[in-house]
């Protein structure tokens, strides 16, 4: 390694207790996502101690923010933290841990902005589980300035090649008309009928989806009591695919779906979304050799690729520019969402996976300003993907 990041991991190293107190405290005290507050001001407070300018709140987010480091500064990326919560499973995604990374390696940049001549941001992005905030941040085009942005999320394995696949969230309530469901039950009209036409409907679309494509959902509300003809029914329904080219065909098929249902119960179905598209997260052959030189500098072992798929909108910035998204090993063979993943996050290997994300950060930036040849191959490599 050279002189900057050999400097930038001593001092993550040095800053590493408090990345990890941060961490720790808000695995304690896990906040849902638009509801960090406690979260989003102990890492502001933390920034702030250190000399960092923070804007917070942000992006009209109550608990997003953005950290400026040498804000005058042209050239800039931007490190992004996420520290929401999952409902029931507190930290079971490990957001504590990988926004604290990402402070432990802006306190890093902080602490050296005389060593370097860029500029780096970090921007924290509320509600990655549900809403989304960088999905707004990006349609604001908060993520057009930068020469990408980077962070980490914490995994059962160590690796660059993740895949985040295009998601849609989609609502629908369907309107009966409720009566006594003796008495005189033809009076009604059973939007809980038109709940289960439309899950019996979306079951038989994946015979005809293609094979990567996911769908799935649950039902919110069925009705308000057994002898009632359901006037209410509502589900929560998720549709993804590899490419967003892809999912919008799905997606109108689902909505198809919903309004086939109604039809045949005589019901009205209301569609809405429950959040802004997400999109896929773009991982070219050169994004991935530069984390994985990155991961090889620090000693790391890594594996080529995991199966886990998921969504994020991870992709929407990635719309915008290059957008790095590695995993770091927890040294736990545990999966994200579940309560084993979360009973992880304050123990020693945790805390190792914070200092090895922030090093990987530190120096994936240092490593790519200090090779601005092979910054613009990665960014027009992903113009060509992107169409921008």
């Amino acid at each position: 390694m050279n002189d900057l990041k050999e400097k930038l991991c001593a001092k993550i190293k040095e800053f590493s207790p408090l990345a990890f107190a941060l961490s720790d405290g808000m695995a304690r005290e896990p906040e849902l996502g638009l509801q960090e507050h406690k979260s989003s001001a102990a890492i502001v407070a933390l920034l702030r101690e250190h000399g960092i300018e923070v804007e917070y709140p942000f992006a009209g987010y109550e608990t997003a923010f953005r950290g400026r480091i040498a804000p005058e500064r042209r050239q800039r990326m931007a490190l992004l933290a996420e520290y929401d919560a999952l409902r029931g499973l507190g930290h079971a995604c490990g957001h504590c841990a990988s926004g604290s990374s990402s402070v432990l390696a802006a306190l890093a940049f902080q602490a050296l902005r005389d060593e370097y001549s860029f500029g780096v941001d970090i921007i924290g992005t509320p509600d990655e589980e549900y809403s989304g905030a960088k999905a707004e941040m990006a349609d604001q085009g908060i993520f057009d300035s930068y020469d990408f942005v980077a962070m980490v999320h914490m995994g059962p394995e160590t690796t660059a090649a993740v895949q985040f696949i295009a998601l849609d969230g989609i609502g629908v309530k369907w309107h009966g008309r409720p009566a006594h469901a003796a008495g005189e039950p033809w009076s009604g009209r059973n939007a809980l009928n038109a709940a289960r036409l439309f899950l019996d409907a979306t079951d038989a679309m994946r015979q005809h989806i293609i094979p990567d494509a996911r769908i799935h959902g649950i039902i919110k509300n069925g009705g308000a009591a057994s002898n009632i003809v359901p006037e209410l029914a509502e589900v929560e329904f998720l549709t993804r695919a590899p490419r967003r080219k892809d999912l919008d065909d799905i997606t109108a098929w689902v909505k198809d779906c919903a309004r086939a249902a109604a039809l045949a119960t005589q019901t009205e179905a209301e569609i809405f979304p429950l959040c802004k598209p997400f999109h896929e997260l773009y991982v070219s052959k050169l994004e991935k050799e530069a984390v994985e030189q990155c991961f090889r500098e620090l000693g790391l072992d890594y594996v080529d690729e995991i199966g886990m798929t998921g969504s994020s909108d991870i992709g929407n910035a990635d719309c915008h520019c290059p957008a790095f998204h590695p995993i770091m090993s927890i040294g736990k063979p545990y999966t994200c969402h579940t309560k084993e993943f979360a009973q992880a996050m304050p123990t020693p290997e945790t805390h190792q996976a914070i200092v090895n994300a922030a090093s990987v950060l530190a120096v994936l930036t240092a490593d790519l300003y200090g090779d601005p040849e092979k910054l613009r191959a990665i960014q027009a490599d992903h113009r060509a993907y992107r169409g921008y």
